[in-house]
């Protein structure tokens, strides 16, 4: 569990000359590429009946979003960082953090422009591409789901597993170094179902105050939601988002939940909450995003809340990994959303567009189900989201131009095996949002004395 610090004196600290600056002009990409939900959902349907080759998806957030501007307060704070900060270590972390937002902000323009090129060239900048040892990896798992199905009873599976065979029986990967999935504790959950939002909500808040998140508050997808034990932590939506998941919002502070209608929905239609999975929520996205935002705003190098360049790629593997502590796990976090991005970029030997990578993921999804009774047509909505979420900022037509974000999440694999090497890396996952696998992030924390330093005031509140 990571552990919250308390505040040290602003005269302690390394950047406070910059970060409010860099805060006030700080955003998250994805936030921005959101759309209305009634717009949304009326593409997923007419994409799902075949009466549109590609959806279109529509990002109002992005055009309320002043590009130019931003880019011109991020450029004129570089300036003066580079003019003014003494410091190397500290010129050296904000100039590629501040790189990193400039190709963020140019990859959004690429968006509005409606250039998928450009708009994936600058996201494998900032996010990276597959890795052929991470490939190798997914491959070799979907052949195994192929063998477990090619004879399957089930007509379907067979044939979806027949189609897959096509796919991916002549693909030679070599497997990238890192652990066997047999490291993953087993999983168990005989915990009772929660059906009620007044106590999701009390979790919450006990959490938000455990990691000490005073300015945090929690926000129930429901106009009309109210409560009046712990009014002062929650906030209500102005339109209902039809939210079944929880998330948090780094950039407002806020923990996002759904309504009693969303959990009914979740309990009844999808997996069910139990109080295991409640508190694998809570370890994913408050006691590991959260607690890293506020620890990391709370250490010498107030940076570490916003994160490093390129820390996205570890954030969501600790979190993964922190949430597979209590749920145990058969398999790594985050292949489906790895092996999208990996087919739309030509896993198969050929690019692929919005709809050539559904058909395939459907297939995926339908074989990899855990659930009884999973419908061909379940499995193509499931396979959808992905989409969704890999070809957000791109116009869907484009063969391999993807937002490639999400391949963070397999990152679990290497966090794993991280682990396996030295456990007590564990500990400095709380000093914040840092890669402990990237050698210049801990080669500069080190020599700024941050992970020595803050793993000692962790320690002591242990």
């Amino acid at each position: 569990m990571i552990v919250y610090m308390e505040e040290i004196q602003n005269s302690e600290k390394l950047d406070a000359r910059w970060f409010k600056r860099f805060e006030d002009v700080f955003f998250e990409d994805y936030e921005k590429l959101t759309g209305h939900k009634e717009k949304r959902e009326a593409e997923k349907n007419k994409f799902l009946a075949g009466d549109t080759e590609n959806p279109t998806l529509d990002y109002p957030e992005l055009e309320s979003f002043n590009l130019d501007e931003r880019e011109a307060d991020l450029l004129s704070l570089k300036e003066d960082i580079l003019e003014l900060e003494h410091n190397e270590f500290v010129k050296k972390l904000y100039r590629t953090r501040i790189n990193e937002l400039l190709a963020t902000l140019r990859m959004l323009r690429a968006t509005k422009n409606g250039d998928d090129r450009k708009f994936s060239r600058y996201a494998d900048f900032i996010y990276g591409k597959p890795g052929a040892g991470e490939v190798g990896y997914i491959v070799e798992h979907v052949k195994e789901l192929i063998a477990q199905n090619i004879e399957n009873e089930n007509q379907e599976k067979r044939q979806a597993a027949g189609r897959l065979q096509e796919i991916f029986n002549e693909l030679k990967y070599e497997v990238g170094a890192g652990v066997d999935k047999s490291i993953l504790p087993a999983e168990e959950d005989n915990s009772r179902i929660i059906n009620s939002i007044d106590e999701v909500v009390e979790v919450f808040r006990k959490a938000l105050q455990e990691i000490g998140a005073d300015d945090w508050k929690i926000e129930v997808d429901d106009p009309n939601y109210k409560t009046s034990s712990f009014a002062e932590f929650v906030v209500v939506v102005d339109e209902p988002k039809g939210l079944e998941k929880f998330s948090v919002s780094q950039e407002e502070k806020i923990a996002q939940i759904p309504s009693q209608d969303g959990l009914k929905n979740r309990n009844l239609l999808k997996s069910k909450l139990t109080e295991n999975k409640l508190k694998a929520v809570i370890e994913h996205e408050i006691k590991t995003h959260a607690a890293r935002r506020i620890n990391g705003e709370r250490s010498r190098l107030q940076l570490l809340g916003l994160g490093l360049d390129r820390s996205h790629k570890a954030e969501e593997g600790i979190a993964t990994y922190a949430e597979q502590q209590i749920t145990g796990a058969s398999e790594f976090a985050g292949i489906p959303r790895f092996l999208s991005v990996a087919l739309a970029k030509g896993l198969s030997g050929e690019k692929l567009d919005f709809r050539r990578t559904h058909s395939i993921m459907s297939d995926y999804r339908f074989l990899s189900s855990t659930k009884e009774n999973t419908t061909p047509e379940q499995a193509q909505v499931i396979a959808y989201d992905d989409c969704v979420r890999i070809f957000r900022g791109t116009t869907c037509d484009t063969p391999g131009t993807v937002y490639s974000k999400d391949m963070a999440y397999f990152e679990n694999r290497a966090i794993w095996t991280l682990v396996s090497k030295n456990s007590d890396v564990v500990k400095t996952f709380a000093a914040g949002k840092y890669d402990p696998n990237n050698s210049v992030h801990v080669a500069l924390l080190s020599q700024l004395g941050i992970l020595d330093s803050d793993l000692k005031k962790l320690e002591d509140k242990e």
